[in-house]
């Protein structure tokens, strides 16, 4: 690759740093205009009903109040939660007067993807295998040419695992997020089943950026164990693939509930969600995506509504855990330290029964593969109370290491191979897939599911209660000695998790 094409793909990276550092302080300023950027539609409402009633009441209330462009979208009675859209103000003030309604709360539209950074390879799929004596290959996987790129499967340890016969058999693990490349090589058939909760949009995805990131994350964790591309931490895992933000990476709590639901419903034994939202701490009014249009502005209280909404997505994952499926979530990539924040918190991560997941990776990879892989990433959200695992998410520094290496073949910007490497980029004119890297508790996520994937290939029956004791004791601890913000409670350790 020529240095003036890697500059060239260098320099956008460069500026997403800057631009991030300087929009970090103003993130509350105005809550819709700083995190979404969508196709206006009309604003959708969470009703939580009392414990234990039924919902057909509720609904056919719901139906007769009068409210403008009214639609009854979703009513799970498992939750307790119905989903409907109006763009009329007035809407929950007469909805709360319900029977049984215990609080109505609107429906947060966030764009969810965590600001990943990517870098895609020439390297598509069916490449022969481009490694050299130089390169360190990663035991039992040198079947796959590209795996000597993945440095994550070392750091979990995920050789150790396959070498005592745990590669996932059994497994189901739902990949909640935004569209997927259902027909990419490497993870096509262990795709069992997709479904898409946006509206508008199928489980294919066809964004512009030409890089779907929940193919990354479903990479990571179930990517083929076979002669070509790269491997997943959980190769014999089976894949349902949930689609809750659109290819842009838009989508509301209440899609993610119901794929949360859907999961469950689906048999799924872990679920990963690569995204995460901040959910303000303070007051603040949504303008429902017309600013010029005041007679549909809404404000969002805080003791109220925030306060609410979190009550409907620990409902779900809680509901989640009681029935058997453990849930992962990124802790996200801002570099919060939310033993300190008071402004916001990201959910899912801080929801209740979820597994929150920080990221670590190596610096200066590229030039020496012995350098430690547990750095912890610039830029993770950390927290003792807040962390509960750390895992490979990949690693840069400030300024970026733009040395020009040569790994096994494949040359590049130094800082390019302390990302993740895996697959997701896709051409879609040509119908072609490539591979590549890309960084963020995004990636660090889907290694600590497929992790949780191999115990439940070893143990069907677990429940998530034992998968996180499994994980306390088989964990590596990095860090401060014990719990600490940035591993939680260690670093996630396949070879040791499976030996339980």
């Amino acid at each position: 690759m020529s240095t003036n094409r890697l500059l060239h793909c260098a320099l956008p990276l460069m500026m997403l740093f800057i631009v991030t550092a300087c929009q970090k302080d103003q993130k509350l300023i105005n809550v819709r205009n700083a995190s979404l950027s969508r196709t206006q539609q009309d604003r959708q409402f969470l009703i939580i009903a009392k414990e234990g009633v039924k919902l057909d009441a509720i609904s056919e209330s719901l139906t007769q109040l009068g409210v403008k462009k009214f639609k009854l979208k979703e009513a799970i009675q498992e939750l307790g939660l119905i989903r409907v859209q109006t763009p009329d103000p007035s809407f929950p003030d007469k909805a709360r007067k319900i029977a049984d309604v215990e609080s109505v709360v609107v429906d947060v539209v966030m764009n969810f993807r965590l600001p990943t950074k990517t870098f895609r390879s020439d390297l598509t799929y069916k490449g022969g295998s481009t490694q050299s004596a130089n390169a360190k290959a990663s035991a039992a996987a040198v079947s796959n040419p590209y795996s000597f790129l993945q440095w994550g499967l070392q750091s979990v340890k995920a050789p150790e695992a396959w070498q005592k016969g745990y590669k996932g058999n059994g497994a189901k693990v739902a990949v909640l997020d935004g569209g997927f490349l259902l027909n990419e090589p490497d993870i096509a058939p262990n795709i069992i089943l997709s479904h898409s909760f946006v509206e508008g949009e199928e489980v294919q995805y066809h964004g512009a950026a030409g890089f779907s990131h929940g193919s990354h994350v479903a990479g990571t964790i179930a990517a083929l164990d076979d002669a070509y591309g790269v491997v997943g931490v959980a190769p014999a895992a089976k894949l349902i693939l949930v689609k809750v933000l659109g290819d842009g990476g838009n989508g509301s709590f209440g899609s993610i509930i119901d794929g949360i639901f859907y999961a469950v419903n689906h048999d799924a034994n872990v679920i990963n969600m690569s995204l995460g939202g901040e959910l303000p701490r303070k007051t603040y009014t949504d303008d429902n995506g017309t600013p010029d249009d005041p007679s549909d502005d809404y404000v969002v209280e805080y003791n109220k509504d925030v306060k609410d909404l979190i009550k409907a997505i620990n409902r779900a994952t809680l509901w989640a855990t009681l029935n058997g499926t453990t849930v992962v979530a990124a802790a996200g990539n801002d570099a919060y330290n939310y033993d300190q924040e008071k402004r916001f918190i990201t959910y899912p991560a801080a929801a209740l029964g979820v597994l929150s997941i920080s990221s670590n990776g190596p610096l200066g990879w590229g030039i020496n593969q012995d350098t430690t892989l547990y750095v912890p990433s610039i830029f993770t959200n950390y927290g003792k109370a807040f962390i509960s695992y750390g895992a490979p998410g990949g690693n840069y520094a400030i300024p970026i290491n733009t040395t020009v290496v040569n790994v096994g073949g494949i040359v590049n910007y130094e800082y390019v191979f302390d990302f993740v490497f895996n697959i997701g980029y896709w051409d879609e004119a040509s119908d072609t897939y490539y591979y590549g890297w890309a960084a963020g508790t995004s990636m660090a996520a889907p290694h600590a599911t497929a992790v949780i994937a191999l115990l439940y290939g070893k143990y069907p029956k677990i429940n998530p209660l034992l998968v996180d004791l499994i994980l306390r004791q088989s964990s590596s601890d990095y860090g401060a000695h014990g719990k600490d913000a940035y591993f939680g409670n260690g670093e996630v350790n396949a070879g040791k998790a499976v030996g339980f």
